[in-house]
């Protein structure tokens, strides 16, 4: 299987999309749009909230895609923004890794709304130069060593993984007693934190000035950091990770949407998925992906066999997030 655009349908649009860092970048998009004769107009989100606010807003007529993750892909559902998938109309659906075809973070009702395509976990990383020696779990994190030098991403999402630290079986099933113990441990964790970050790029700016040297992070910070030849580390805490399984979906409204189809199923492919995978350092979602990039560099992403997908406590729909962000807006004030 391949892709192959199909130009005089899509000749002259304008695809727009609301993504996380790194989901459009230029160094695979231009293919698409050169192909095509597409542009892919996209935004970038920091949070599942900003994304969720942002695809919502004009009555869900200003973007054609989102990038959910498995925190807002149920409320992009329920509230009527976008549209049921129909697998017949993407030529790589079929390599889509048979465990995230009809995943539950993105079917309901029996129907899939989104196309997974990319996962990966939620990370520490830190500056080899001044953590020694490397560390071994979040515990890092409350050293008064590192005091005024940690970050943390500016997402009530970091509540769940506060919650793994405590022991809780289900962090995202949390009782508000769970949730007073929460509050308490980033109460303790306040003062060691320099700044909350909310994107990508920030995150590694704050490394590279020297302000941080600890920070609760994506995979896509390691990836820039390395490649700007600054010295960093990563670390995956056996058991005590969360992480996100991404879907596209399409906009309910799109005027788009066949070449919001085009667009999927190019991402899907062997070169879409290798050009998510080289610009972002996330693990892909299809057996044309493993392919693409080989056996070796799929064993080090988990894709040759999904090991590390299942250890993920990966992010999903929370029934009383509203406490979630009340307590999240306590502590970043």
């Amino acid at each position: 299987m391949g892709w192959l655009a199909a130009p005089a349908q899509a000749a002259g649009c304008t695809l727009t999309a609301i993504v996380w860092e790194g989901y459009t970048d230029p160094s695979f998009t231009q293919t698409f749009e050169e192909q095509t004769g597409c542009t892919v107009k996209a935004t970038y989100a920091g949070s599942s909230d900003e994304m969720f606010a942002k695809f919502r807003a004009g009555g869900g007529r200003n973007y054609d895609l989102i990038s959910a993750s498995g925190d807002i892909t149920e409320r992009l559902y329920q509230a009527g923004l976008v549209r049921p998938i129909d697998a017949s109309q993407l030529d790589n659906y079929s390599a889509v890794f048979d465990s995230f075809q009809n995943g539950r973070w993105n079917t309901f009702d029996g129907q899939p709304y989104g196309v997974t395509f990319a996962w990966g976990p939620n990370v520490l990383i830190y500056n080899p130069e001044a953590v020694s020696p490397p560390p071994a779990s979040w515990d890092v994190l409350f050293d008064p060593e590192y005091a005024g030098k940690i970050t943390l991403p500016d997402n009530p999402m970091t509540i769940a993984d506060v919650a793994l630290w405590l022991g809780k079986p289900d962090p995202y099933d949390l009782t508000s007693e769970d949730l007073a113990e929460v509050k308490a441990k980033l109460l303790e964790l306040r003062p060691q934190i320099r700044k909350f970050w909310a994107t990508a790029g920030e995150l590694a700016n704050l490394f590279q000035s020297g302000e941080v040297v600890l920070a609760h992070a994506w995979p896509l910070t390691y990836q820039q950091l390395d490649e700007a030849g600054f010295p960093v580390g990563s670390v995956s805490p056996k058991g005590k990770l969360t992480g996100w399984t991404d879907s596209w979906m399409i906009a309910q409204r799109s005027p788009n949407a066949d070449v919001a189809y085009e667009w999927i199923d190019y991402i899907l492919s062997g070169p879409g998925q290798k050009g998510v995978i080289e610009a972002t350092g996330y693990s892909g979602a299809t057996e044309l992906g493993t392919a693409e990039i080989g056996a070796e560099r799929a064993k080090e992403l988990f894709m040759d066999d999904l090991s590390l997908h299942a250890q993920i406590n990966m992010w999903q729909s929370v029934k009383n997030y509203d406490e979630w962000v009340q307590l999240w807006n306590e502590i970043r004030s």
